[in-house]
């Protein structure tokens, strides 16, 4: 039997990621999109997903099998997609040691021959989150990052601090290096991260009310005259039907909203559009439906 999870920060590619989800997340304007995920047994998991975009008039899809052993703490993922892309992912946890995950993900592309590698390991505790990860053909290149806490009462509340590099050991070029700071409270975060001496941002994510949230995110490159800005927000209206809207410093909007039509079945309808010179503007509709009688996928939305 596994051990209890405990609360641990998150890894440094998920820090903001609250005000990221609400400008990502449920938005497909310009596609129409099908996902469907369904459960074979406990251990066995389908993902499919169609996308057809309106745009170019191209169509792409894909096909995931998980399998899971989990008195091992194996899971095994076999991909394909339209590319003629062949992935596949192995995976160990809590097995070596409690709090670390061990994988190889590796694609191959059998019509010119080409393979594609990485092996990546994850540990964290209560204080720390650690992330690294090789490239197994090209390079190689080591990435490694770190994110480490600063409260007494995680999760509600506290600081998280955290770094990232990237090394490519072929040519000893230290290719990136990012710093982030962030800060977490009850109903809001705060991030702020810096790339390379290069690169500023940040964002804010507030829940106002159970039912609305709203997230601002800030960038700035040097030697760029003006920086980049957006405001998103959702609201539910009900536990059937949530409306999102977000802006850009180009007058760029995007509208969505996603009804669940049943517990398993969601539909999601997008339009984006530009302020200026509307509404001769050109415009993009979009359109989603998710189908996944899986528990996982209960308060999930992989649309957008």
């Amino acid at each position: 039997m596994s051990p209890p999870p405990f609360m641990s920060p998150p890894p440094f590619k998920d820090l903001g990621k609250s005000a990221k989800d609400l400008f990502s997340k449920g938005f497909a304007h310009g596609f129409m999109k099908l996902d469907v995920t369904t459960d074979a047994s406990p251990n066995v998991q389908f993902k499919s997903s169609a996308t057809h975009d309106l745009t170019a008039q191209t169509l792409a899809g894909n096909v995931e099998v998980k399998y899971k052993i989990l008195e091992h703490g194996i899971t095994i993922t076999e991909k394909w997609n339209t590319n003629n892309q062949l992935t596949t992912v192995f995976e160990v946890k809590d097995k070596v040691l409690r709090g670390l995950k061990l994988s190889v993900d590796t694609s191959y592309f059998p019509q010119n021959g080409k393979r594609v590698g990485v092996a990546n390991a994850d540990w964290y505790n209560e204080s720390v989150h650690v992330n690294s990860s090789l490239t197994l053909f090209d390079g190689p290149v080591f990435t490694a990052s770190a994110v480490a806490q600063i409260p007494r009462d995680w999760p509600t509340a506290g600081w998280l601090a955290g770094g990232q590099a990237k090394i490519d050991f072929s040519t000893g070029e230290l290719k990136t290096t990012s710093f982030a700071l962030g800060r977490k409270m009850a109903d809001w975060t705060l991030h702020s991260f810096i790339v390379d001496g290069k690169q500023f941002g940040g964002s804010v994510h507030h829940r106002v009310h159970k039912n609305l949230e709203y997230g601002v995110m800030l960038g700035w490159k040097s030697g760029d005259a003006d920086a980049q800005w957006g405001i998103a927000s959702k609201y539910t209206v009900n536990p059937e039907l949530s409306v999102r809207a977000k802006l850009d410093n180009k007058s760029q909007v995007s509208v969505s909203a996603t009804h669940s039509l049943s517990d398993a079945l969601k539909l999601t309808l997008s339009s984006h559009f530009g302020l200026t010179n509307f509404p001769d503007a050109v415009s993009k509709i979009g359109l989603g439906l998710e189908y996944c009688p899986s528990p996982c996928c209960n308060g999930i939305s992989v649309i957008g």
